[in-house]
């Protein structure tokens, strides 16, 4: 089971890699969510069990959610028997995310969120310190909106490495629907976004191996707008995971069930909730 793919669908929000609007902006905007919804439903701690393909649970598995009563922290753990246990600490302000640790083995990282005066992303700051090479690598991403409060522009800044901007492209509407790297004035990622009434769909990028674009993300929607299908594409194409997702009466998601190309389960994860 290739559990660095399936988990990283469980806590997004959390990312610095990838498309920096899809993982800084509507990642943090899903995880906002969720954290609401478990407040209002007064969730204080989601376990869940791992399901093989054959029935059998699956060994060394770890996964829960514990949110303190007040809402100013949540603590995960993640753990498999194919990698070490990872615990992600997120702290709240005033209801909005502003910091995560991220502690796995001898590397922490840390991440601050600060938000501009109308309550908009405008500095995601990551610095990761390995305790046993103790050199600290930080990036920073550096959020530009136009007076309508749409994105516009993302400077990264990282250690030892040349800036990034990204620049972005809006419809009519606002619904951001492209996104650009330039490094030293050069063209070097493109990014596409579609919608279907104004939800995400889809997002692609030029598949060097493919030769095309292709998409990295198709998502696929109920009529209360909950995401009840998912395919996510590795970076080289060469693995394809199909998600389901199931929710309970409160809107609270209870079942994930991942499959590969063919349709086949690798597995399904079903989450316990305990309430306050």
């Amino acid at each position: 089971m290739k559990w660095p793919l399936i988990i990283c669908t469980l806590f997004i929000g959390n990312s610095l890699c990838g498309q920096f609007y899809l993982n800084d902006i509507i990642g943090l905007k899903v995880s906002q969510e969720k954290y609401q919804l478990m407040r209002k439903n007064k969730i204080k701690k989601i376990t869940a069990n791992s399901i093989e393909a054959d029935g059998s649970t699956t060994k060394g598995f770890l996964l829960s959610q514990e949110l303190q009563t007040d809402g100013k922290k949540m603590v995960s753990t993640i753990a498999n028997l194919s990698s070490p246990l990872e615990k992600i600490t997120n702290i709240y302000e005033l209801s909005k995310l502003k910091r995560t640790f991220v502690n796995r083995a001898s590397i922490e990282t840390k991440t601050d969120y600060n938000y501009n005066e109308n309550g908009l992303l405008n500095k995601v700051m990551s610095t990761t310190i390995d305790s046993v090479q103790k050199t600290p690598i930080s990036e920073t991403h550096l959020w530009q909106y136009k007076a309508n409060g749409i994105p516009n522009r993302m400077i990264k800044l990282a250690d030892g490495m040349d800036t990034v901007l990204v620049e972005f492209v809006a419809d009519s509407t606002g619904l951001i629907i492209e996104e650009y790297w330039f490094k030293k004035g050069k063209k070097i990622e493109s990014y596409y976004y579609y919608y279907s009434n104004n939800q995400l769909t889809d997002v692609v990028r030029f598949n060097l191996k493919a030769n095309r674009l292709i998409p990295d993300y198709v998502y696929e929607y109920n009529q209360q707008n909950q995401l009840i299908n998912m395919i996510q594409v590795s970076f080289n194409g060469s693995a394809v995971v199909h998600w389901t997702y199931t929710y309970n009466a409160n809107g609270l998601r209870e079942t994930e069930t991942a499959r590969d190309k063919e349709k086949n389960i690798i597995a399904k994860i079903i989450y316990n909730f305990e309430r306050q």
